[in-house]
């Protein structure tokens, strides 16, 4: 076991997690098991993706939210980070991921969060409230560069992922999340924490959620 001696820093632990239910409204909304090897948990990486974008644009004009887009992958550990938080986790965390230059060289970890857990559930109940969350594959499914290109978010795309955007309610590009400034994390081992300032996060989202809102007049 790990244990790190700095605050917002974290322990590593075989500690079981418990799996929160999702509170937010999520596509894709099922994984196909058959889908490549079955060890995707929150991207589809075989499915239509523009199709999974305009079902998720609908649902979120049929409830009157805005759709959060997450542009990512499943080897992304910022990527389930940031689903962790806006579920409202805290504490501890487990993420099963890998890297870009070796996808299938998967890792599973426990970490725990020592301080600054202030803000969890109103981060989550946030994002239930206002947004409808779609979760759009970089690596393996066919056409998920073309929600990009298609939602006119293709030129803000800074290359790293997730790209977190919001669009307005025609499904065209309205916000970035810019999440390298609200990381809070120390990179002092190899099993760094990885985590955002939940207080800064909750601006931002409001922010995006404003813009993809005013973008509709």
């Amino acid at each position: 076991m790990l244990v790190a001696t700095t605050l917002g820093f974290a322990s590593c632990t075989d500690e079981p997690v418990p799996t929160l239910p999702q509170a937010y409204t999520g596509f894709p909304a099922s994984i196909d098991p058959q889908c490549r090897d079955g060890t995707a948990t929150i991207y589809d990486e075989c499915g239509d993706q523009v199709a999974l974008f305009r079902e998720a644009l609908g649902r979120a004009n049929e409830e009157n939210k805005v759709l959060l887009v997450e542009y990512g992958a499943e080897w992304c550990i910022w990527c389930h980070v940031f689903n962790a938080y806006i579920n409202g986790e805290k504490g501890r965390f487990r993420y099963t991921y890998a890297s870009a230059k070796q996808p299938e060289a998967w890792a599973t970890k426990t970490l725990k969060e020592d301080a600054d857990v202030e803000g969890a559930d109103e981060l989550r109940d946030f994002v239930a409230r206002h947004f409808v969350v779609v979760r759009i594959d970089y690596q393996y499914a066919p056409n998920g560069a073309d929600v990009l290109e298609q939602t006119g978010a293709e030129e803000h795309f800074p290359g790293g992922l997730p790209f977190v955007f919001t669009v307005d309610s025609h499904g065209r590009y309205a916000a970035t999340f810019e999440g390298r400034g609200l990381e809070k994390n120390r990179r002092n081992s190899f099993n760094w924490y990885r985590g955002f300032h939940r207080d800064a996060m909750l601006r931002v989202l409001t922010s995006m959620r404003n813009a993809a809102l005013a973008s509709r007049h």
